[in-house]
């Protein structure tokens, strides 16, 4: 991850610990806040999208990657359909 962004090919063991405590603690304080505001005992995705909705960039990952997650499963199902259609 560190590297995708411009760091060196092999970074710092103290960096990669410091980044890997700060994702962690980021993931763990959005799943909680998001298990706080969903109905179910589950975090859905609208739970994510309504936290991050103040946020412009985050908001825009969000949004960017869910697209290309539709994307991906309409490619699938299409080279399935190809694939059964063949056989």
């Amino acid at each position: 991850m560190m590297y995708g962004f411009g760091d060196d090919q092999n970074p710092y063991t103290e960096s990669v610990d410091l980044l890997e405590d700060l994702v962690i603690e980021f993931i763990t304080e959005m799943t909680h806040k998001a298990m706080e505001i969903g109905r179910t005992g589950r975090v859905q995705v609208e739970d994510i999208v309504f936290l991050v909705r103040k946020d412009p960039r985050k908001y825009a990952r969000v949004k960017d990657l869910l697209t290309m997650n539709e994307e991906l499963k309409k490619a699938r199902k299409a080279f399935d359909e190809v694939k059964y259609a063949s056989v």
